[in-house]
């Protein structure tokens, strides 16, 4: 074997011109695919870790039936302050957890007196909400919330809603909205911020209050769900699983945030046809310009192929050499594809490209690369193999040459 494979070598350091274009084509494949998994990769990567840091966690605790969406009235299925404190209790004794975010949702009307606009609001504990989700939430003016008395009566709102109210930090606006017990409530309160999310949509409704304030507003002292933050997205599922083992038999339900967010999942099916769709493409035009090569070769080297046979040697013996001339083509042109790869991602990395706003949003996206060492491997092993069978299928002509007919090719 190690003779053979040394003649292959020979065969194709010989053969320079032909095995740098047949190398060429398998590390352009290598480099499409790679840059494609590289895209994708951290496109997912950026895509999973915005849902989970933009409010959403990596998953939510509530009480049994807060999800469903069938609460006949305001938070009756919201966690009460003994719940909340026996629920903070449990997950302090999980170290895989980070933050521990209480939230009370609610909507209803907010008015600079001549507007009146929806608005979708959540009641914060400002200090744990911005180390928790602060990073993904830019304010664009003002103060943030203040967990002191003085922030007491502040709000912070959408960008969106500011300009269609027309009001700025510092002005009054009033809330409304229906209480626990089925009345109606209002409270004047000052803009202390805007918030801008780069989502018109969500700017438009967002609004942000301290927790007291809107248990206040609502006559209430529960809360509708906690956002847990864990140490490691990698071990979300393990956390989670540990968490709803010890809350057993408590009327408490955990959502990790693939079910909170199932626009996730959608999108990863999405990538993982067009993945499948252009590897197969790829794939399709490394096997024919081997198999090209390959069938253009055996005519080339009839003499060759003739005097071998003559000389005792047997046809799946001559076939053998020219895959393993195949197999090194491709080694040597998938790892000059990955190299180029590779360097063409810290290249885009470092240059900090920023996209058009993608559908739905108002602010670029900066383009980044992620090499994924499992996937990376994959293909650069993977397309070896491809050149490999396609110098098997074209090379069994060898068998159907005749001898003398190959001994007589000039």
């Amino acid at each position: 074997m190690k003779q053979w494979l040394t003649l292959a070598l020979r065969n194709v350091r010989r053969n320079g011109r032909r095995s740098l274009l047949l190398g060429g084509t398998i590390g352009v494949g290598t480099l499409a695919l790679l840059l494609f998994v590289a895209y994708i990769a951290a496109s997912l990567d950026g895509l999973r870790e915005s849902t989970i840091r933009s409010g959403l966690g990596h998953a939510q605790l509530a009480g049994a039936g807060q999800f469903d969406g069938y609460a006949e009235q305001q938070l009756q299925y919201g966690l009460d302050r003994p719940a909340l404190a026996q629920l903070e209790t449990l997950l302090a004794q999980e170290p895989q957890v980070r933050r521990v975010v209480p939230r009370l949702l609610f909507a209803g009307l907010v008015s600079n007196g001549a507007r009146t606009l929806n608005f979708e609001g959540s009641g914060v504990m400002p200090d744990r909400e911005r180390q928790a989700f602060g990073a993904f939430q830019t304010l664009s003016a003002g103060v943030p919330l203040n967990a002191k008395p003085a922030g007491r009566y502040q709000v912070l709102i959408g960008k969106e809603m500011a300009r269609r109210l027309s009001v700025k930090p510092g002005d009054s606006i009033t809330l409304m909205t229906t209480t626990v017990s089925g009345s109606v409530n209002a409270m004047d309160l000052e803009v202390a911020g805007l918030v801008a999310t780069g989502v018109p949509q969500t700017d438009l409704y967002l609004l942000q209050m301290p927790l007291e304030t809107a248990q206040e507003l609502l006559r209430t002292t529960k809360v509708s769900s906690v956002a847990v933050l864990y140490q490691d997205t990698a071990q979300a599922d393990a956390v989670s699983a540990r968490l709803r083992a010890a809350m057993n038999g408590a009327h408490v339900e955990l959502r990790t945030w693939p079910a909170l967010a199932p626009l996730y999942s959608q999108v990863l099916a999405l990538y993982r046809n067009q993945f499948l769709v252009f590897g197969v493409v790829i794939c399709i035009i490394v096997f024919l310009g081997v198999a090209a090569m390959t069938l253009t070769t055996i005519y080339e080297r009839g003499r060759e192929i003739g005097t071998m046979r003559a000389m005792g040697i047997g046809h799946a013996q001559v076939r053998r050499l020219f895959v393993m001339e195949g197999m090194l083509q491709g080694v040597f042109g998938a790892c000059a594809g990955a190299l180029l790869a590779f360097g063409a991602i810290l290249l885009i990395n470092a240059a900090h490209i920023e996209l058009a706003p993608p559908p739905g949003r108002n602010a670029g996206v900066l383009l980044q690369m992620l090499w994924v060492p499992l996937y990376s491997s994959a293909i650069i092993c993977a397309l070896p193999l491809v050149a490999m069978l396609a110098a098997w299928l074209i090379s069994r002509r060898i068998g159907r040459m005749p001898i003398m007919s190959s001994l007589s090719i000039q």
